[in-house]
């Protein structure tokens, strides 16, 4: 009796449930749908189990499928280690990366930068999510997402990317109604509109002040906001990379320059939690961290 194979579909399984479909899985091992799809029904089948829903979309880790792969995929890591660790510095960095953004300053400045970095690399599959919510980077199959801060799960690797300070900006015509603002301490919160609820901070010297925005118009984008404060619906506080067209045009102006904002608004390189990250993540995430150095 021929012995069992036990790594004999884990490949095909871990790249279906990273990319989501037996198609892509298949284009990223590059082999045939019907072979990979074989594959993980042979595994199910050994394993007694399903690991996979079958959608009109694609493929979704169930439960089962979810524990499996945390496995599997430490598994994988771990064969990836040993063998960069003897082909670094010898071949070029390939395979396949999954990254996950989302974001104004992503789809800005981050896209452009992962297009480069894919033309240095022409071994490396690269795959973007763009996606406003927070992955589960682990059943998503998501080797990289970049996030806005504070994290919650600590069960990630985190690693500062890029910190923002924020930056209070007006209206010209708001300005003029309202009178001279020279100090925070002078708003009301109805005349603030704002982002994701945040608390507004500022500080000048051993002076602070605190305010909680409660405009009527509020958003989780900040695009949003700064078309609304260009039109004089109230002011806004938002990253610093929201605003600079704005600012050039003389549709808005910036409100307290002598005071700090208080509040950074930082940007992670997220990692799923697992010992080893594999060469080409690594390389990628010290592209980015460099370029934006």
């Amino acid at each position: 009796m021929a012995k069992l194979n036990l790594l004999d579909g884990i490949p095909e399984f871990v790249a279906t449930a990273q990319t989501g479909s037996f198609s892509a899985a298949a284009k990223l091992l590059d082999t045939s749908v019907a072979n990979t799809s074989r594959k993980v029904g042979a595994l199910e089948r050994r394993l007694e189990q399903q690991l996979l829903q079958r959608t009109a979309r694609g493929c979704v880790l169930n439960e089962a499928g979810q524990q499996f792969y945390k496995q599997c995929r430490a598994l994988l890591d771990g064969l990836e280690e040993a063998h960069d660790e003897v082909r670094l510095g010898r071949s070029e960095l390939k395979g396949s990366i999954k990254v996950s953004l989302a974001g104004h300053f992503a789809e800005t400045t981050l896209l452009p930068l992962l297009a480069e970095f894919a033309e240095a690399f022409p071994r490396i599959q690269l795959f973007i999510n763009v996606i406003a919510r927070n992955v589960d980077l682990v059943s998503e199959g998501v080797d990289l997402s970049i996030r806005l801060g504070p994290l919650v799960d600590s069960n990630l690797i985190a690693k500062r990317l890029i910190t923002f300070p924020g930056r209070t900006l007006i209206a010209p015509r708001l300005l003029e109604r309202l009178g001279p603002l020279n100090d925070p301490r002078a708003l009301q919160p109805e005349q603030c509109l704002s982002l994701l609820g945040r608390a507004w901070h500022f500080k000048k010297g051993a002076l602070s002040h605190h305010l909680l925005p409660g405009g009527r118009l509020g958003s989780d984008n900040g695009l949003a906001l700064v078309a609304a404060a260009s039109r004089g619906l109230g002011i806004i506080q938002v990253p610093s990379y929201y605003g600079t067209p704005e600012l050039e045009r003389g549709d808005l102006v910036t409100l307290f320059p002598q005071w700090d904002s208080g509040d950074e608004f930082a940007f992670y390189l997220v990692f799923p939690p697992t010992r080893y990250i594999p060469a080409r993540v690594r390389a990628l995430a010290d592209f980015l961290t460099q370029r934006l150095a």
